[in-house]
């Protein structure tokens, strides 16, 4: 069974990618990538001024404070660590209905205190309200498959986002490290970022496909 929520979770995220009624599944995905730059900003003492997404589906975190360093590819990373947990936990525990009614609120929460473009705040809602909603009145098996659906599209983003800094050279995170930090060429930045989340994403399918413990 598993196997199978994570195969059509998976399958429904590459097929329906484009699809018009993934469009607020999309904005999440944005939504997080920043939430990611943003909570690194705050862990390394900085505070978040604002998040931006725009109906292209493209996004802005505007920290200040905080260690650079860790803010800039934690946007990428955080979304593969984010995709990468909520797989894990839809998979490997039983409390799929509560991890979608926490992700939910804290959407909620982060877009209230922070998203100050009209498509990230309006969508920011409905897809927590969304979540929370799925985690209150569903079952766990419709809640283990939006999960993994939603994991998915959290990796799959982080990756096709990281494949695009090859060949995209305006402004992105990969550049701006490669200015900021360490003036490495940004396709090494974006190579870099892609090898760990390949690694990340093939270590945590091998442990949520895994047999559960019976014992």
């Amino acid at each position: 069974m598993r196997m199978a929520f994570m195969g059509v979770a998976f399958a429904i995220a590459w097929v329906k990618w484009d699809a018009s009624w993934m469009f607020p599944l999309r904005v999440l995905m944005t939504l997080i990538h920043e939430f990611g730059h943003g909570i690194a900003g705050i862990l390394t003492g900085g505070s978040i001024e604002r998040i931006e997404v725009g109906r292209c589906l493209g996004g802005l975190c505007y920290v200040s404070g905080g260690w650079r360093w860790v803010i800039l590819p934690a946007g990428y990373l955080g979304s593969m660590a984010a995709g990468c947990s909520i797989i894990l936990l839809a998979s490997r525990t039983r409390f799929a209905k509560f991890v979608s009614l926490a992700l939910g609120a804290l959407v909620i929460l982060g877009t209230l205190l922070w998203v100050r473009t009209q498509t990230g705040f309006v969508y920011g809602l409905l897809v927590g309200a969304g979540l929370a909603s799925t985690g209150w009145w569903l079952t766990q098996d419709i809640n283990e498959l939006l999960l993994n659906v939603v994991g998915a599209m959290n990796c799959m983003a982080s990756l096709f986002g990281l494949k695009y800094l090859f060949v995209y050279q305006g402004y992105n995170d990969a550049l701006l490290f490669s200015k900021e930090i360490f003036p490495l060429p940004p396709i090494v930045w974006a190579l870099a970022w892609f090898a760990l989340s390949t690694v990340a994403l093939g270590f945590t399918l091998h442990l949520a496909a895994r047999p559960a413990d019976k014992s």
